[in-house]
C-alpha cells in the first residue's frame, strides 16, 4: 500500500527539523505497525527535506516527491534517482505475506502517462506519475485536498483502489457538493473534493460525526476506526505539574492560538506552555510577539517528537481552542497521562462529553476561562477526570486494538472492491 503524507519524514528521521503535526503522528504509527506487523508492504511518499529518494526506515519505504512543492514543502528536482520500484523490492518479503506492488510485468514505468480535469481542476502527468512509480494496489491519503482528488484521479483511471482516510470533519462538509464551483477556506474547489468522495473504494473515518456528515451528504457508508497510540507512557508523571498545555500550528483559520493568549492574559495566575509549530506567518509572528510579553506564558517553536510526550506527562490540563478537527492526538497523549482536556469547542468522538474525559466549552469562550480556572484548582476534580481519560484510551485507541481494524479493512477493500 502506498501513503502521500509529505510532513512525515521528521518522525521517520528525528535529525530532520521540518515541522509536523497530529495527521503525520497519526499516520506514522500506522505505517510503521503494518509494516512491522506484515501484512503488507508500506510505501510512504514524503516531500523533500534534503534525504535521499529512497530510504527504508522502520520497514516502511520512504519515497522522496522530487520536482513540485506539495503541502508547502519545497521540493527541488535533485536529479536521476533510484526508483520507488528498485527501492520496494530490493527488501525481503516474507513467503505468504500480502504483497501491494504490483508486478514488474505490468510495465509502470512504460505506462502512458495520464492527464485530465476534475471540474476546473486540471491533473497533468508530473502531478502523479510518482504513483506509477510506487505501483501499489491501494493508496490513501489523509484529509480531503487536491492531493486526495489527484490519487483518486489516478486510482480511477488506473484500475487501483483509493482509501479515503479523515483528517477532520471539515473532509465532508456537504457544501462540497451543494456548491460545486465554489472552493474551500484553503482555495481547493469543491468539485476535486467531492470526486474524492465519491470515488473511494472505501472511507476509513474517526468517529460518529464525520460518519453522519459523509452519509447525509453524500450517501456513502463508512468505517470508523479510532485513532491508535502506544498506550505504554514514555515519561512519568511529573510531580508538580502545574502548566496549562497547548500544542498545534499556527493556524489562525483552525487551531485558533490568538485565542489561547487571549485566554493566558486573563489568567495570569496560571502558567501556559504553548508548542508552536510554524503554518502561517502573518499568525506566528503574531503568537511570537503577543508570548513575549506575557510573563506567565513559555512558547516554543519545535520539541522532537521524542520528547513531546515529557510535556504531557508534566502538564496540569491540557487545552484545545481549534474551530474544529478529527480526531486530535493530543487529546489522546494527554489522556495517556491522565491529563484532563479542557476544548472550546471540538469534542472528538464524544470523549469529553459522553466519556467524561474533560470538559467542553459549546464554543463559549467565558465558559472556557471558568472551566480552566475550576479545573486548575480542583485537584480532586482533575485526578477523577484524568483516570477517567486514561482509562478511555486504553479501552478504545491501543494501537494493538486499532491497527488489526485497519488489516481488516484494507484488506477487504483489495479482496471485494468498492465497501
Amino acid at each position: 500500500m502506498c501513503i502521500t503524507s509529505p510532513w512525515n519524514y521528521p518522525l521517520f528521521n528525528p535529525n530532520c527539523q521540518s515541522p509536523f503535526g497530529g495527521w503525520e503522528v497519526r499516520i506514522a504509527l500506522i505505517a510503521k505497525e503494518l509494516a512491522r506487523r506484515g501484512s503488507f508492504h508500506v510505501t510512504l511518499i514524503v516531500g523533500d527535506h534534503g534525504q535521499s529518494h529512497v530510504e527504508n526506515k522502520d520497514g516502511v519505504s520512504l519515497i522522496t516527491w522530487r520536482g513540485r512543492t506539495i503541502w508547502g514543502i519545497p521540493v527541488p528536482d535533485s536529479g536521476p534517482s533510484v526508483s520507488a520500484h528498485e527501492a520496494s523490492l530490493a527488501g525481503s518479503i516474507n513467503r505468504g505475506m500480502r504483497t501491494i506492488l504490483t508486478s514488474l510485468k505490468a510495465g509502470l514505468q512504460q505506462a502512458t502517462p495520464l492527464s485530465g480535469r476534475v471540474g476546473p481542476y486540471a491533473i497533468s502527468p508530473e502531478m502523479i506519475s510518482i504513483y506509477d512509480e510506487v505501483g501499489a494496489d491501494i493508496y490513501m491519503v489523509p484529509g480531503n485536498s487536491q492531493y486526495s482528488g489527484e490519487v483518486a484521479f489516478y486510482c480511477h483511471q488506473r484500475g487501483k483502489k483509493y482509501a479515503f482516510l479523515s483528517g477532520s470533519d471539515f473532509d465532508y462538509y456537504p457544501e462540497y457538493k451543494l456548491y460545486p464551483d465554489q472552493n474551500d477556506l484553503y482555495g481547493v474547489p469543491h468539485a476535486l473534493k467531492t470526486y474524492a468522495i465519491e470515488t473511494a473504494a472505501v472511507h476509513i473515518v474517526q468517529n460518529e460525526r464525520q460518519a453522519v456528515l459523509l452519509k447525509d451528504g453524500y450517501g456513502r457508508f463508512s468505517e470508523i476506526i479510532m485513532n491508535p497510540i502506544d498506550t505504554k507512557p514514555l515519561f512519568p508523571p511529573g510531580t508538580d505539574a502545574r502548566t496549562i498545555l497547548w500544542v498545534g500550528k499556527s493556524d489562525e483559520r483552525v487551531k485558533r492560538p490568538l485565542m489561547l493568549l487571549d485566554l493566558a492574559r486573563r489568567l495570569p495566575e496560571f502558567e501556559f506552555m504553548i508548542i508552536m509549530n510554524f503554518a502561517q506567518q502573518d499568525t506566528h509572528d503574531e503568537c511570537v510577539r503577543r508570548a513575549k510579553e506575557l510573563p506567565n506564558v513559555t512558547m516554543l517553536e519545535r520539541v522532537p517528537y521524542a520528547l513531546i510526550e515529557s510535556y504531557f506527562a508534566n502538564a496540569r490540563l491540557h487545552l484545545n481552542t481549534s474551530l474544529f478537527e478529527g480526531f486530535p492526538n493530543t487529546f489522546l497523549q494527554a489522556a495517556k497521562y491522565g491529563v484532563p482536556t479542557i476544548s472550546l469547542q471540538v469534542d472528538p468522538g464524544f470523549m469529553l462529553s459522553r466519556h467524561g474525559c474533560g470538559l467542553v466549552c459549546a464554543g463559549d469562550f467565558s465558559k472556557l476561562e471558568t472551566g480552566t480556572r475550576d479545573l486548575m484548582n480542583d485537584r480532586a476534580l482533575r485526578d477523577q477526570i484524568g483516570q477517567r481519560a486514561l482509562d478511555y484510551v486504553r479501552a478504545h485507541h491501543d494501537k494493538d486494538v486499532i491497527i488489526p481494524r485497519y488489516e481488516q479493512v484494507l484488506s477487504s477493500v483489495l479482496d471485494s472492491g468498492r465497501r
